[in-house]
């Protein structure tokens, strides 16, 4: 890949406001965080919350749909919202990122006129997150999977060392069944909705220290399941930042689907943590790609075709300050209701690995 221009130097240094906010960001090393979601707020005096704590994680990416109010109305308040964080404070965890629902502003990705009501939505949110100084805010990529009915999408369960799960992807099973979409859509149409939605939400966070993070399509193919999809690669995302020229405007770098790609990841991770740019970062491994292999595997964190240590070294290279969180899960023997087992396996993993970097204190 080479070297591809963001083209908003000028437009960043016009907003001295903005970075001097987001200098103010308390400065650490790479942290470790966790993905939690609705099952995990289940348990008795938040037990299953404190067991984060317990396997040494301070962070947590929240599902907005964990939040009074959002399932039902796509929005919450600023005291729902504030209770849920004082939630977490209780057991010692604070949120990194905070993710809506593509699902729930589907028409503004669609740009149809009432899509508008749910960016408005979107935008008292951005407000919220950065009066409570969310880190990350995330607003994402539609996803083909969202307007498309009866499709066979190309995911099959397998095993692997000892019969843990995961799960495997094939472009021909995924095309295997004619799959159809509920709505006629283009490329156009969704870059038209997503910049729309970007260019009203930014300014909520504009000279906070919260930013916005793009995680993009995944799988990451043009067209997926008789559907556009328009974040797939690199410049897909420089265009997205060039467009909306805003040093908020960032990306979860999800290496798993970047190297699902087939872009080389850690040129990737150079140029966005050159351009400020990494937010976010999914650290997460996979076998094969879509140009070569016509499909991957998305397997435990240690066995995949990426060297790991690498990836980190890489990220600690660029000065990445945020979190990486392991994202997706494999299925370990036990692991019932909750996947506790392979959490603890790869947040151990990751603390191994953070704490093999020169700079670390042991038992940091």
């Amino acid at each position: 890949m080479g070297t591809v221009a963001l083209g908003t130097a000028s437009s960043l240094a016009q907003q001295p406001a903005a970075a001097a906010a987001l200098a103010a960001r308390p400065k650490s090393s790479i942290r470790i965080g966790v993905g939690s979601g609705i099952p995990w707020l289940k348990s008795k005096n938040d037990d299953d919350l404190r067991f984060f704590k317990q396997i040494g994680v301070d962070y947590v990416n929240i599902e907005f749909g964990m939040v009074k109010g959002y399932q039902e109305y796509g929005v919450v308040t600023k005291a729902d919202f504030q209770e849920f964080v004082k939630r977490l404070d209780a057991v010692g965890l604070k949120i990194e990122r905070a993710n809506t629902d593509g699902l729930k502003y589907l028409n503004a990705h669609l740009a149809r006129p009432e899509g508008q009501k749910e960016i408005d939505k979107l935008k008292r949110i951005g407000e919220i997150v950065a009066d409570t100084e969310i880190p990350v805010y995330g607003i994402q990529a539609c996803q083909a999977i969202l307007h498309v009915q009866n499709a066979n999408n190309g995911w099959v369960p397998k095993r692997g060392r000892g019969g843990y799960g995961y799960h495997e992807f094939a472009i021909a099973r995924s095309k295997s069944r004619k799959p159809r979409p509920k709505y006629k859509v283009t490329s156009d149409q969704l870059w038209k909705g997503l910049l729309n939605i970007y260019r009203q939400v930014m300014p909520t966070v504009e000279g906070s220290k919260t930013v916005i993070a793009m995680h993009g399509n995944d799988p990451p193919l043009y067209s997926y399941l008789g559907s556009p999809q328009i974040l797939c690669r690199f410049a897909d995302f420089d265009r997205l930042f060039s467009e909306v020229p805003s040093q908020h405007n960032g990306i979860t770098f999800c290496v798993g689907t970047r190297y699902e790609s087939g872009q080389n990841i850690f040129e990737g991770i150079r140029h966005f943590g050159q351009q400020g740019r990494l937010f976010h970062v999914h650290f997460r491994n996979v076998k094969g790609t879509l140009p070569t292999h016509q499909g991957y595997a998305e397997v435990m964190v240690d066995s995949g075709d990426l060297d790991m240590s690498q990836v980190l070294r890489t990220l600690n290279e660029v000065g990445y300050n945020g979190v990486i969180d392991y994202d997706h899960i494999m299925h370990i023997t036990g692991d019932q209701p909750l996947p506790k087992q392979y959490v603890s396996f790869a947040v151990g993993y990751m603390r191994g690995l953070l704490h093999s970097l020169p700079e670390r204190k042991s038992g940091a």
